[in-house]
């Protein structure tokens, strides 16, 4: 018999926008449950940080073991690269590295990102749609501007009122992790199979934990789990801590300004749609943020697009936002060595309960620990953690893009710590995922695969005395 346990817990998480009075435009478009604020980067700084990290002391220094990456190049082969946090969950899958030999999985530890949304903002898509009927009706718009109008004010109805709600796809792309633990790691399911299931208060959070659950529960005819949402868990997987953060000094603000004017012409942008700006739109970079963040989350949706929408940027363009917009979200979320790194080490909290929790669970006979969150739950994460090198600390904003990106915590973004045991030796071994693909931490791994000792990520990652 399976048995279902919910518990209803009221609470709501929420992440005000980020300061855009301070740059002056609006900048980080991350999940919380409204609108982060945008704002303005810019301007080369000098070298970058790349210190050595001491197990169990100071984790906000990166340990030398970055990847670099030639992410315009990259980004040149796939522009939806190019939505950050808004890009679609990898699809291919591959199979990972087995275990050494004698060694099987028993316990998942698994902290995901909710799925593919509409674009956030308490009301984008119609704010955009007034500056759009403004312009039309007041003759101010140029022919191309004319034609992105027209398809703009047929396809709204689609999205109206829709914010940051959780799409089919979104759903799906949960029930397809689902199925790929299933498929990689069977025996973490046979047997009676017992999971613990927890989310932040916001309803596409909740629906991509259930939607897990449900996938889970018709391949194993032996699952039963446990789910709660709400206040809670806030203290681990969104702590008010993360809206708490001091004013960016103003040399960061300036080099913040200076890095937009260099790498984004918003007046050409606006001249290609608009004969006037004046008294429409009144933040020209708030504006091709938004509607830049409108165009990226197209494939998140059940429905088509009209071609002039999906094309309202060049590719060129849209790499330049992103750089932007991925530069504001490092200062933010990253460990950037010119702010305080508020949001990294409220991640504390979060770190301690995955490794805390994961000893007690297989004691209790929990075979899988499931947490469910959001981008600016996971990228700070990976930054204070230093996977696939995010603890990086650079001061250069054409640098950061190399090591730091966005695109890497896409929709359904998901940390999977994996544990194996062997009846030949006592010692665990924990492969470690970032979006299904084998990651690295920055200790020794034990074998190929990413493959690291139960005992070197505890003390590693020992709070700092």
């Amino acid at each position: 018999m399976k048995r279902l346990f919910i518990i209803m817990v009221t609470g709501l998480a929420l992440v005000p926008g980020l300061r855009a009075q301070q740059i002056g435009n609006k900048g980080y478009q991350g999940d919380g449950t409204e609108k982060s604020s945008t704002v303005r980067e810019e301007m080369r700084a000098q070298q970058t940080c790349n210190e050595g990290a001491k197990p169990g002391k100071d984790r906000s220094v990166g340990d030398g073991m970055q990847a670099e990456h030639n992410t315009r190049e990259e980004m040149m082969v796939d522009i939806e690269r190019a939505g950050g946090v808004h890009y679609m969950y990898p699809e291919d899958q591959p199979r990972p590295t087995a275990a050494p030999k004698g060694y099987k999985p028993f316990y998942i530890s698994h902290l995901g990102r909710h799925g593919a949304r509409y674009a956030l903002g308490a009301s984008v898509y119609a704010d955009l749609l007034g500056i759009w009927t403004k312009g039309h009706e007041n003759g101010w718009l140029t022919p191309e501007g004319e034609a992105l109008y027209k398809a703009y004010a047929e396809w709204y109805p689609q999205v109206a009122r829709r914010e940051g709600n959780l799409t089919l796809q979104g759903q799906e792309q949960h029930r397809r992790i689902a199925r790929q633990m299933y498929r990689d790691y069977p025996a973490v399911f046979k047997g009676n199979t017992c999971a613990v299931a927890v989310s932040t208060g916001v309803h596409r959070v909740i629906v991509s934990m259930f939607s897990c659950l449900g996938e889970m529960d018709q391949l194993d005819r032996s699952f039963s789990y446990s789910a709660d949402y709400g206040y809670p868990y806030q203290a681990c997987l969104l702590p008010d801590a993360i809206d708490a953060h001091a004013d960016m000094p103003d040399s960061v603000v300036v080099k913040c300004r200076r890095f937009l004017a260099d790498r984004v012409d918003v007046g050409a942008i606006l001249g290609r749609w608009f004969t006037r700006t004046e008294g429409l739109v009144n933040q020209p970079y708030a504006f091709c943020a938004d509607l830049h963040t409108v165009v990226s989350t197209l494939d998140n949706l059940d429905f088509p697009a009209p071609a002039v929408l999906q094309e309202a940027f060049s590719p060129g363009e849209r790499y330049r936002l992103w750089e932007v917009n991925n530069y504001m979200s490092y200062l933010r979320l990253g460990l950037s060595p010119e702010v305080e790194n508020v949001r990294p080490r409220a991640m504390e909290a979060l770190l301690r309960d995955l490794l805390d929790t994961a000893e007690d669970d297989w004691a209790r006979g929990i075979d899988l620990r499931l947490r469910f969150a959001h981008d600016s739950t996971l990228l700070p994460l990976l930054s204070l953690m230093d996977v696939n090198g995010m603890g990086y600390r650079g001061t250069d904003p054409l640098e950061v893009e190399n090591h730091w990106r966005t695109f890497d915590v896409p929709m359904a973004a998901n940390l999977q710590l994996v544990f194996f045991r062997s009846r030949r030796s006592p010692e665990l071994l924990v492969q470690v995922l970032l979006n299904g693909r084998e990651a690295t931490l920055p200790i020794a791994m034990a074998a190929p695969g990413s493959f690291y000792r139960w005992d070197d990520i505890k003390a590693y990652y020992a709070p700092r005395q």
